[in-house]
């Protein structure tokens, strides 16, 4: 008899080379959708000075200015994701925000480059959820784990290009060159996606894994009905604001980290962007290779795992960052805060393969969504102006004169008192697998 992994293999609709096609094209994807935000925070500093921004204005350009409309068309794209053809879908969405990225380096005011951050969330919109929809149709349950797993790995590559590439050129060239070399290619991407891609039928991959599945519904159900069905479950409504929790502190560390080198540490900006891309692509690579590749097979023990392997994972981080942004060795920081941001990303593909694996295939999208949307608008979103707004308070609260010092003051002060929030979301996954462990009993 064949079994389930001899089956995916030998899919008779999408052979090896192809979806080894797709994975590849989907990690690009994601990685030039992750370039669009690392650059920003890599390039603050210049921009900050050539703007004239405070901390709480390059918080919302980094954050909210994005995640306004990503969140807000989110749902609507993922909803016709769930009916229309999800490769052009994520093409068109490719190139809308490949040419708004092109657009900010123009910018010539935080109003200007307000709008194109906007027009940038717009095109980020349709692309998440649908490629993870997509994988989700090309894979089985059993080997999601390593494919979304791939697709997240665009997250360290983007990190790579949108910090160490960017600086480099941003050095010679100024931030606005840096910003429209760096993303113009991802206008080629998207028409590789577009003309190498098709869309398989839904529910195509469930059929591989040797059991019988449903046929999918004539219409997808009501977005109600997917988010009832979801959010009545203990352990989705835990793992949610974990979610939420860890992604707020995320983005928000991720956003200030380049200051926080610049300034306490007094680095300029090339070490600093070395040393960005450095904790940016190893702790996200070596943590969602981990927890993604890892949940495959530990969560044969119980699904229990699918949060429990956050939970260790983020509770592990806490103290690690807490050293990490207490000390006054550059070296020491850069090594503890990449140590814990391994441990962090634990909780990204297993968080994720759960979500999709909790719902039907034509919800796939829909859940996808959730994810995206939970930690875009609250991590993204919320995350780096909040922690920019407790540093202009941080700093003006010390009483020191000098500008200089009172500003590597508040943003030190702001990130030792974000790692609250991972205490606050390990908690929540240490509940969810409670949740998983009482749906499991007999």
């Amino acid at each position: 008899m064949t079994s389930p992994v001899q089956k995916a293999v030998d899919d008779p609709l999408f052979g090896r080379g192809y979806r080894a096609t797709l994975l590849v094209l989907i990690l690009l994807v994601s990685a030039f959708a992750y370039v669009d935000r690392v650059i920003i925070q890599t390039l603050a500093e210049p921009i900050k000075k050539d703007l004239g921004l405070s901390d709480f204005q390059f918080g919302l350009l980094g954050g909210l200015a994005f995640a306004i409309l990503y969140s807000t068309l989110g749902l609507p794209i993922a909803r016709l994701a769930e009916r229309r053809d999800r490769v052009t879908i994520i093409s068109v969405s490719v190139a809308v925000f490949s040419l708004m990225s092109l657009l900010c380096g123009m910018a010539t005011n935080i109003w200007a480059l307000f709008l194109c951050r906007i027009g940038v969330g717009i095109g980020e919109a349709g692309v998440q959820a649908p490629c993870t929809s997509l994988i989700g149709d090309h894979f089985p349950p059993h080997r999601r784990g390593f494919a979304l797993t791939v697709m997240r790995l665009g997250a360290p590559v983007g990190a790579l290009m949108g910090s160490v590439v960017a600086a480099w050129l941003a050095q010679d060239h100024g931030w606005r060159v840096a910003l429209m070399l760096v993303c113009a290619p991802g206008l080629v991407v998207a028409l590789l996606f577009r003309l190498l891609l098709r869309d398989p039928p839904r529910g195509h991959s469930d059929g591989l894994a040797g059991g019988n599945v449903a046929a999918p519904a004539a219409t997808p159900p009501r977005t109600r009905e997917v988010f009832a069905q979801m959010f009545r479950r203990p352990a989705f409504r835990h793992m949610l604001a974990g979610l939420a929790l860890a992604s707020m502190a995320l983005f928000a560390g991720g956003a200030f980290t380049a200051p926080f080198f610049m300034r306490v540490h007094e680095l300029p900006l090339t070490t600093t962007a070395f040393y960005v891309a450095i904790i940016s692509t190893t702790a996200s690579t070596a943590g969602m290779s981990l927890g993604g590749f890892g949940i495959d097979f530990i969560a044969r023990r119980g699904r229990r795992w699918y949060a429990l392997l956050p939970f260790c994972g983020i509770a592990t981080s806490v103290p690690l960052y807490l050293a990490g942004y207490g000390l006054d060795n550059h070296v020491a920081a850069v090594t503890l805060i990449t140590l814990a941001g391994v441990f962090l990303f634990f909780h990204s593909v297993p968080t994720l393969v759960a979500f999709q694996n909790m719902v039907a295939p034509q919800q796939r999208t829909t859940a996808a969504f959730v994810y995206f949307f939970v930690s875009t608008m609250v991590g993204v979103g919320f995350g780096p102006p909040l922690l920019g707004l407790l540093s202009d308070l941080f700093a003006t609260a010390s009483g020191v004169t000098d500008a200089a010092a009172a500003s590597a003051i508040g943003v030190r002060s702001a990130l030792l008192a974000s790692i609250g929030l991972y205490a606050w979301a390990a908690l929540h996954y240490g509940l969810a697998a409670r949740a998983i462990a009482a749906e499991e009993r007999p």
